[in-house]
């Protein structure tokens, strides 16, 4: 009889303690979030109000060498280098360690082995197409990698997407850390954006439904998945809290 209670509790508490942990781990995931967007926005006061560039190199070579996190001496193909944090754009604004720091709950990420060389973005994407790069203005070319936005550009910064819980599609069942946030639809030239859409990188890791976003004011709120584009996608919780880009762009 003793033992059917104690069990009984046992079941009863297990899903609080996983409920309490999770909150945890969601509560420093928001906290990660919002010093990225510190750091963005430190970046900025100190240059000239331009946002730090997401990819500046993107078109060169495999992927090129910088990205907002880091930078790799050999983009390669077999085996592309790592980034390396202390090398990136944010190292002096990110603290001590000089680099993003992991969000607790992304604990099914790929960190070792090739097919996780952007490793160090702590499972975190930034908003490339709008704001560490101009695809809007300028579609998929290397001046639209090479150009940010400013500051004063972000029309309605509570509405304005930086940083969300990101991930790729990795080996398995896994996913693997990945730099952009990527909209619902491509930014691929310039002017309105396509019909087509990129693999989606939003990654609702959080009770498994819901994804943390960043926006340009500084707050961090929690949004539900909502799309995906293929089952393989949705089970990795891979997919968008919107269907059109509006969370993303500068107006």
């Amino acid at each position: 009889m003793v033992i059917a209670i104690v069990a009984l509790l046992i079941g009863l508490l297990l899903p609080v303690l996983s409920r309490s942990r999770e909150a945890g781990r969601a509560a420093v995931c928001g906290s990660n979030l919002r010093q990225l967007v510190l750091a963005g926005t430190t970046y900025a006061t100190d240059h000239r109000e331009f946002f730090v560039p997401a990819a500046e190199d993107v078109f060169v070579g495999f992927g090129g060498r910088q990205r907002w996190h880091g930078v790799r001496q050999s983009p390669g193909t077999a085996n592309p280098d790592p980034f390396d944090p202390a090398l990136g754009p944010l190292r002096d604004y990110l603290g001590v360690a000089g680099r993003v720091k992991l969000c607790p709950s992304f604990d099914d990420a790929v960190t070792d082995s090739a097919a996780a060389f952007e490793v160090g973005t702590g499972g975190y994407g930034y908003n490339q197409a709008y704001v560490g790069g101009r695809y809007d203005l300028f579609g998929a070319t290397p001046q639209a990698a090479a150009t940010t936005a400013r500051t004063d550009q972000l029309r309605t910064p509570t509405d304005t997407l930086l940083f969300a819980d990101a991930a790729f599609l990795g080996p398995g069942t896994s996913v693997i850390e990945y730099s952009f946030a990527e909209p619902p639809f491509r930014q691929s030239s310039p002017g309105p954006p396509s019909t087509s859409r990129p693999v989606p990188s939003t990654h609702f890791r959080h009770d498994q439904t819901s994804a943390q976003v960043a926006w340009g004011d500084g707050h961090v709120d929690r949004r539900t998945l909502s799309l995906s584009t293929t089952a393989a996608l949705e089970t990795r919780r891979l997919g968008w809290f919107t269907d059109n880009n509006d969370a993303y762009d500068l107006d």
